[in-house]
């Protein structure tokens, strides 16, 4: 009985939903941080806006440019998006786990009344 309490534990393992908001958050951000600090690096050839398609950001993180403030700034955002984003996933991935068990429960509850 304890390995099959201890399999059903680590298939249904609670996510912690701080922690993975806050990973989710610096992995986002420091990603859009050294993609935008890359693109400053490489430089564009002469006559060639820096970075076009990522200064594209712009429009939907206001103040965002590719630059040296728009990566802190474009950093910033990524970090509130990623926890966003993991906070989301985590509650989610909680809440499927909880209502998978209770239906597994009642179902049982309920072929063992059909069997008595």
């Amino acid at each position: 009985m304890n390995a099959d309490k201890a399999l059903l534990m680590a298939a249904f393992a609670r996510m912690d939903v701080v922690a993975l908001a806050v990973a989710m958050g610096t992995v986002c951000a420091i990603g859009l941080f050294l993609l935008t600090v890359t693109l400053l690096i490489k430089g564009a050839p002469p006559g060639v806006h820096t970075g076009t398609h990522l200064g594209l950001l712009g429009i939907y993180l206001p103040g965002y440019s590719v630059g040296w403030g728009g990566s802190v700034i474009g950093a910033a955002y990524a970090w509130i998006i990623g926890a966003l984003i993991g906070f989301v996933w985590a509650v989610l991935w909680n809440l499927t786990h909880y209502l998978y068990i209770i239906l597994v429960v009642v179902r049982a509850h309920w072929w063992r009344l059909m069997a008595d």
